[in-house]
Protein backbone atom coordinates (compact mmCIF):
# COMPACT_ATOMS: atom_id res chain seq x y z
CA UNK A 1 0.00 0.00 0.00
CA UNK A 2 1.32 3.62 -1.08
CA UNK A 3 1.00 5.83 1.91
CA UNK A 4 -0.07 9.45 2.09
CA UNK A 5 2.11 12.13 2.84
CA UNK A 6 1.22 16.04 4.06
CA UNK A 7 4.08 18.54 3.76
CA UNK A 8 3.60 21.80 5.92
CA UNK A 9 5.61 24.66 4.91
CA UNK A 10 6.00 27.64 8.06
CA UNK A 11 6.66 30.90 8.34
CA UNK A 12 7.21 32.46 12.31
CA UNK A 13 5.39 35.25 13.21
CA UNK A 14 7.94 38.50 12.95
CA UNK A 15 7.13 39.30 16.58
CA UNK A 16 8.30 35.94 17.88
CA UNK A 17 12.30 34.98 18.15
CA UNK A 18 14.03 32.36 16.65
CA UNK A 19 14.43 30.20 20.21
CA UNK A 20 10.84 31.02 21.46
CA UNK A 21 9.45 29.64 17.79
CA UNK A 22 11.91 26.28 17.58
CA UNK A 23 10.71 25.71 21.55
CA UNK A 24 6.86 26.71 20.77
CA UNK A 25 6.62 24.67 17.64
CA UNK A 26 8.42 21.55 18.77
CA UNK A 27 7.22 21.50 22.82
CA UNK A 28 3.71 22.63 22.61
CA UNK A 29 2.36 23.12 18.89
CA UNK A 30 4.10 19.72 17.93
CA UNK A 31 3.06 17.86 21.05
CA UNK A 32 -0.53 19.14 20.40
CA UNK A 33 -0.90 17.68 16.55
CA UNK A 34 1.05 14.21 17.97
CA UNK A 35 -1.89 13.44 19.40
CA UNK A 36 -4.20 13.59 15.81
CA UNK A 37 -5.19 10.39 15.13
CA UNK A 38 -4.53 8.35 11.84
CA UNK A 39 -0.73 9.88 11.89
CA UNK A 40 2.00 7.22 10.86
CA UNK A 41 5.11 9.35 11.28
CA UNK A 42 5.52 13.15 11.92
CA UNK A 43 9.06 14.82 11.54
CA UNK A 44 9.69 18.12 12.45
CA UNK A 45 12.30 20.21 10.61
CA UNK A 46 13.92 22.93 11.90
CA UNK A 47 15.22 25.07 9.00
CA UNK A 48 17.36 28.33 8.30
CA UNK A 49 16.85 30.24 4.73
CA UNK A 50 20.40 30.20 3.02
CA UNK A 51 20.70 33.67 2.30
CA UNK A 52 24.20 33.64 -0.02
CA UNK A 53 23.34 31.04 -2.71
CA UNK A 54 22.76 33.17 -5.30
CA UNK A 55 19.36 33.07 -5.08
CA UNK A 56 17.25 36.71 -5.94
CA UNK A 57 13.62 35.35 -3.89
CA UNK A 58 14.06 34.41 -0.74
CA UNK A 59 11.39 32.50 1.28
CA UNK A 60 11.72 33.13 5.53
CA UNK A 61 10.07 29.66 6.05
CA UNK A 62 11.75 28.22 9.08
CA UNK A 63 9.90 25.16 9.61
CA UNK A 64 9.27 22.27 7.81
CA UNK A 65 6.79 19.38 8.61
CA UNK A 66 6.61 15.98 7.12
CA UNK A 67 3.49 13.53 7.97
CA UNK A 68 2.63 10.40 6.83
CA UNK A 69 -0.15 8.33 6.88
CA UNK A 70 -1.21 4.62 5.82
CA UNK A 71 -4.28 5.90 3.96
CA UNK A 72 -6.92 8.63 3.17
CA UNK A 73 -8.83 7.67 6.03
CA UNK A 74 -6.19 8.21 8.28
CA UNK A 75 -5.39 11.37 7.17
CA UNK A 76 -9.01 12.59 7.46
CA UNK A 77 -7.91 13.10 10.72
CA UNK A 78 -5.96 16.02 10.68
CA UNK A 79 -9.23 18.30 9.78
CA UNK A 80 -12.06 15.95 11.14
CA UNK A 81 -10.50 15.28 14.23
CA UNK A 82 -11.40 16.89 18.23
CA UNK A 83 -8.04 18.97 18.41
CA UNK A 84 -8.16 20.04 14.72
CA UNK A 85 -9.69 22.96 16.11
CA UNK A 86 -6.89 23.95 18.29
CA UNK A 87 -4.20 23.19 16.07
CA UNK A 88 -5.65 25.91 13.96
CA UNK A 89 -5.95 27.84 16.46
CA UNK A 90 -2.71 27.62 18.04
CA UNK A 91 -1.24 28.40 14.83
CA UNK A 92 -1.93 31.50 15.38
CA UNK A 93 0.16 31.98 18.20
CA UNK A 94 3.48 30.92 16.42
CA UNK A 95 3.01 31.13 12.33
CA UNK A 96 2.69 34.01 10.23
CA UNK A 97 1.89 30.89 7.14
CA UNK A 98 1.39 27.50 7.32
CA UNK A 99 0.83 25.88 4.32
CA UNK A 100 -0.04 22.70 4.53
CA UNK A 101 -0.36 20.36 0.82
CA UNK A 102 -2.04 17.40 1.31
CA UNK A 103 -0.48 15.34 -1.75
CA UNK A 104 -2.01 12.13 -3.50
CA UNK A 105 -0.45 8.66 -3.89
CA UNK A 106 2.80 8.59 -5.25
CA UNK A 107 3.42 12.42 -5.22
CA UNK A 108 6.58 11.50 -3.75
CA UNK A 109 9.33 10.08 -4.57
CA UNK A 110 13.23 8.80 -3.03
CA UNK A 111 15.28 9.46 -6.16
CA UNK A 112 17.99 8.24 -3.72
CA UNK A 113 18.05 6.07 -0.51
CA UNK A 114 20.23 6.28 1.80
CA UNK A 115 22.96 3.48 2.18
CA UNK A 116 23.81 3.56 5.73
CA UNK A 117 26.69 5.80 5.48
CA UNK A 118 26.36 9.24 8.05
CA UNK A 119 24.64 12.25 5.93
CA UNK A 120 26.77 15.31 7.58
CA UNK A 121 24.58 18.08 5.73
CA UNK A 122 20.69 18.02 5.06
CA UNK A 123 19.04 20.66 2.76
CA UNK A 124 15.83 21.74 1.41
CA UNK A 125 14.86 22.86 -1.94
CA UNK A 126 11.41 24.88 -2.18
CA UNK A 127 10.65 24.93 -6.30
CA UNK A 128 7.95 27.86 -6.90
CA UNK A 129 4.98 27.08 -9.10
CA UNK A 130 5.76 28.79 -12.12
CA UNK A 131 8.55 28.45 -14.44
CA UNK A 132 11.07 26.13 -13.33
CA UNK A 133 10.63 21.92 -13.68
CA UNK A 134 11.73 20.51 -10.68
CA UNK A 135 13.71 17.88 -12.53
CA UNK A 136 15.77 20.02 -13.77
CA UNK A 137 16.55 21.61 -10.50
CA UNK A 138 17.54 17.61 -9.44
CA UNK A 139 19.72 17.12 -12.28
CA UNK A 140 21.52 20.71 -11.43
CA UNK A 141 22.26 19.26 -7.59
CA UNK A 142 24.25 16.36 -9.15
CA UNK A 143 25.85 13.38 -7.87
CA UNK A 144 28.57 15.06 -5.89
CA UNK A 145 28.41 13.80 -1.99
CA UNK A 146 24.68 13.42 -2.40
CA UNK A 147 23.62 10.60 -0.40
CA UNK A 148 19.67 11.15 -0.06
CA UNK A 149 16.94 12.69 -1.97
CA UNK A 150 13.22 13.04 -2.31
CA UNK A 151 10.79 15.22 -4.03
CA UNK A 152 7.74 15.99 -2.72
CA UNK A 153 5.35 17.20 -5.69
CA UNK A 154 3.16 19.69 -4.52
CA UNK A 155 0.81 20.26 -7.47
CA UNK A 156 -1.81 17.88 -6.16
CA UNK A 157 -2.08 19.86 -2.38
CA UNK A 158 -3.94 22.67 -2.00
CA UNK A 159 -2.65 25.11 0.83
CA UNK A 160 -5.63 27.39 0.69
CA UNK A 161 -8.25 25.11 2.74
CA UNK A 162 -5.65 25.13 5.58
CA UNK A 163 -4.08 28.56 5.91
CA UNK A 164 -5.70 30.55 8.55
CA UNK A 165 -2.42 32.46 9.51
CA UNK A 166 -1.85 34.83 6.89
CA UNK A 167 -2.91 38.13 7.37
CA UNK A 168 -1.18 40.02 4.97
CA UNK A 169 -2.40 38.53 2.22
CA UNK A 170 -5.08 36.40 2.61
CA UNK A 171 -3.67 33.08 1.96
CA UNK A 172 -2.81 34.13 -1.71
CA UNK A 173 0.74 34.52 -1.97
CA UNK A 174 3.18 32.71 -4.11
CA UNK A 175 2.87 28.96 -4.12
CA UNK A 176 5.45 25.66 -4.60
CA UNK A 177 5.60 23.01 -7.15
CA UNK A 178 7.95 20.79 -5.18
CA UNK A 179 9.82 20.25 -2.46
CA UNK A 180 13.18 18.67 -2.72
CA UNK A 181 15.27 17.42 0.66
CA UNK A 182 18.84 15.91 -0.08
CA UNK A 183 21.67 14.94 2.46
CA UNK A 184 25.34 15.59 1.77
CA UNK A 185 28.12 14.44 2.92
CA UNK A 186 29.64 17.59 4.37
CA UNK A 187 28.19 21.23 4.03
CA UNK A 188 30.32 22.54 1.01
CA UNK A 189 29.37 19.56 -0.66
CA UNK A 190 25.43 20.34 -0.47
CA UNK A 191 26.42 23.93 -0.53
CA UNK A 192 28.13 23.68 -4.32
CA UNK A 193 25.04 21.26 -5.10
CA UNK A 194 22.99 24.35 -4.02
CA UNK A 195 24.70 26.94 -6.05
CA UNK A 196 24.30 25.00 -9.11
CA UNK A 197 20.35 24.78 -8.70
CA UNK A 198 20.47 28.36 -8.18
CA UNK A 199 22.42 29.03 -11.69
CA UNK A 200 19.75 26.62 -13.22
CA UNK A 201 17.12 28.38 -11.90
CA UNK A 202 17.87 31.36 -12.33
CA UNK A 203 18.22 32.57 -8.56
CA UNK A 204 14.44 31.38 -8.38
CA UNK A 205 14.53 28.66 -6.38
CA UNK A 206 15.00 29.19 -2.46
CA UNK A 207 17.28 26.43 -0.14
CA UNK A 208 17.18 25.84 3.76
CA UNK A 209 20.20 24.56 5.63
CA UNK A 210 18.16 21.93 8.23
CA UNK A 211 19.33 22.73 11.91
CA UNK A 212 17.51 20.28 14.22
CA UNK A 213 15.56 17.20 12.95
CA UNK A 214 12.69 16.15 15.64
CA UNK A 215 10.56 12.70 15.29
CA UNK A 216 7.39 13.24 16.89
CA UNK A 217 5.26 10.18 15.87
CA UNK A 218 6.71 7.10 14.46
CA UNK A 219 5.56 3.87 13.22
CA UNK A 220 1.67 5.24 14.22
CA UNK A 221 2.58 6.20 17.53
CA UNK A 222 3.78 9.46 19.62
CA UNK A 223 7.73 9.24 20.98
CA UNK A 224 7.95 10.01 24.09
CA UNK A 225 9.01 13.23 23.08
CA UNK A 226 6.32 14.09 21.03
CA UNK A 227 3.95 13.49 24.25
CA UNK A 228 5.89 15.48 26.67
CA UNK A 229 8.29 17.93 24.85
CA UNK A 230 11.87 18.31 24.61
CA UNK A 231 12.78 20.31 27.82
CA UNK A 232 10.26 17.46 30.23
CA UNK A 233 12.19 14.41 28.04
CA UNK A 234 15.76 15.96 28.95
CA UNK A 235 14.57 16.67 32.43
CA UNK A 236 13.54 13.07 33.23
CA UNK A 237 16.80 11.58 31.50
CA UNK A 238 18.96 14.14 33.31
CA UNK A 239 17.13 13.02 37.17
CA UNK A 240 17.82 9.40 35.80
CA UNK A 241 13.91 8.63 36.65
CA UNK A 242 13.55 5.99 33.91
CA UNK A 243 10.32 4.63 35.54
CA UNK A 244 8.89 7.86 33.79
CA UNK A 245 9.37 6.25 30.47
CA UNK A 246 7.11 2.95 31.08
CA UNK A 247 4.47 1.95 29.19
CA UNK A 248 2.49 2.03 32.41
CA UNK A 249 3.12 5.70 33.48
CA UNK A 250 2.12 6.63 29.60
CA UNK A 251 -1.04 5.07 29.59
CA UNK A 252 -2.27 6.43 33.16
CA UNK A 253 -1.10 9.69 32.06
CA UNK A 254 -1.88 9.42 28.39
CA UNK A 255 -4.56 7.51 28.11
CA UNK A 256 -2.44 5.55 25.65
CA UNK A 257 -2.08 2.28 25.19
CA UNK A 258 1.98 1.99 25.14
CA UNK A 259 4.60 4.65 23.65
CA UNK A 260 7.51 4.35 21.12
CA UNK A 261 10.89 3.97 23.91
CA UNK A 262 12.76 7.38 24.52
CA UNK A 263 15.69 6.23 22.41
CA UNK A 264 13.54 6.61 19.28
CA UNK A 265 12.25 9.92 20.38
CA UNK A 266 15.34 11.72 18.30
CA UNK A 267 16.37 14.89 18.27
CA UNK A 268 19.19 15.72 15.96
CA UNK A 269 21.42 18.49 14.83
CA UNK A 270 22.67 18.88 11.07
Amino acid sequence: MVSLTTVALLERKPDISRSLFTRYWRDVHGVMAARIPGFESYIQYHVTPLNDTGASIVEPFEGVAIVTFADAKDRAGLANSDISQYIQRDEQNVFRRALLYNLEAGANQTLRAGDGRAAEHSAFVLVPAAGIAPKSIVTALGDAGLMELHIYDLVSGDPSAWNKTDIDDGGGGRRFSAVIHGRWLDSALARNAINNATTESRGEIAAYRVDEIYVMVDRGRPTQLGLRGWDALRTIHEAGAANQLEDSVVAAIYRLPKCLPAGSAGSRSE
